[in-house]
């Protein structure tokens, strides 16, 4: 039996999902269809990822803060902001083990 979502083109997706096809494939799109039909997600920039910018930014000490900024998609100054607050978290943890 032919599944129906098998049938699926991108000339029948809406423009988003067109769009999303162009970067996921259309297989993944008829997945997403087949699966979540009716579901609404809100894709967040990388920066409201705060477990990733803390191990990010802990894996990066040595880069500069432009070329940081330039690779999030973010201002400088959310980068100084971001390590500082690391900077102040390891401190409080250190404060506690001592």
């Amino acid at each position: 039996m032919t599944d129906v979502y098998d049938m699926i083109t991108q000339d029948d997706l809406t423009e988003d999902l067109r769009d999303l096809a162009l970067v996921i494939g259309i297989e993944n799109v008829r997945k997403l269809l087949k699966s979540y039909s009716g579901a609404q997600f809100y894709i967040p920039k990388i920066t409201r990822l705060d477990a990733f910018i803390q191990h990010y930014l802990s894996c990066n000490k040595a880069k500069d803060t432009k070329k940081i900024a330039y690779e999030l998609s973010c201002s400088e100054q959310y980068v100084r902001n971001k390590r500082k607050e690391l900077k102040s978290k390891f401190e409080k943890n250190l404060g506690s083990v001592l």
